[in-house]
């Protein structure tokens, strides 16, 4: 939410389950890696830039 990050929420449950995912497997992932992680989750509304710095943010904060 602070990173204004998802818009409609169709798909949402898609990158937070695979943020989830790569953050249980990697709790400090670099930028390509959430890149790499999230690739397979498509969103029209908004770009992916505030997306992977949300997943960033997440990874600094655990």
């Amino acid at each position: 939410l602070e990173h204004a990050a998802l818009q409609c929420g169709i798909c949402t449950p898609g990158f937070l389950l695979a943020a989830k995912a790569l953050l249980d497997r990697n709790p400090d992932p670099t930028e390509a890696e959430v890149r790499h992680w999230l690739a397979g989750n498509l969103c029209r509304c908004t770009g992916y830039d505030k997306i992977v710095r949300a997943v960033l943010d997440a990874a600094d904060a655990v």
